[in-house]
This record gives C-alpha cells, structure tokens and sequence, in this order.
C-alpha cells in the first residue's frame, strides 16, 4: 500500500505519470540531495564555517552539478523543487497549464537523468 499523498513524486508514480527508471532517478537524485543536507550542488562553496565536509558529501556535491550541467539551470531547479524539497507542482505553479508543462518538463529532465544514471529503460 502507497500513501500518494506522503509527496508530488508518489502522486506521479501512483498515477501513471512517472514510469520505473523516472522513479528510480528521483530515488537517486533525492539521495544525493540530503546527503549534502537539502541544500544542492553547490551547497559547499562559501557560507559560515560549518561540521567538517566527509567525501560522502564531496561526491554528492560533484554528482548534483553534473545533474545541474546536464539539465540547465532552470530543469535542475525545478527538480530540485519537486524531487529534493518536495513541493507539489501545485505549490508552485498556478495555472493548470503551467503545471502540465512542469509535469513535461520534469519527466524528460527525469529521463535524462536515469539515462545519465544508466536506469533508461526507453528511449
């Protein structure tokens, strides 16, 4: 049993939107995303002095800016909104027709990303 409303992600997946290898790029991304704390790529550059940085965190941080490098800013920001922070594209877009080419938008920049990963199972 699935709790679909537990994030945007589960919703997706329970509704047919997101096929396996999206799902499985979502898992990885997410990953990669609390490993650096919820902060993204980019979260160790600057900032006040903080815990030491473990090589976890080091890979996670190169592994999010190759995701950044591949999809562009605007993609990555957008699945690091939906899939790291887990807004629902209703919390971020108003209009119906925004969030259908959020939803388009997010599934190719999630195909992408389980080709980057090597999870394709289309294409």
């Amino acid at each position: 049993m699935m709790n679909i409303r537990e994030s945007a992600i589960t919703t997706l997946a329970a509704r047919g939107v997101l096929d396996a290898a999206q799902v499985a790029a979502v898992t990885h991304f997410r990953a990669l995303w609390e490993s650096m704390g919820g902060k993204g790529a980019s979260a160790i550059d600057g900032g006040k002095a903080r815990d030491p940085i473990t090589e976890r965190q080091v890979n996670a941080d190169k592994e999010l800016a190759r995701c950044r490098a591949l999809l562009g800013a605007r993609m990555y920001g957008l699945v690091s909104a939906v899939c790291g922070e887990g807004f629902a594209l209703t919390e971020i877009f108003a209009r119906k027709r925004e969030r259908l080419t959020a939803a388009d938008c997010l599934r190719m920049s999630l195909d992408d990303l389980a080709e980057l990963w090597r999870m394709a199972t289309r294409r």
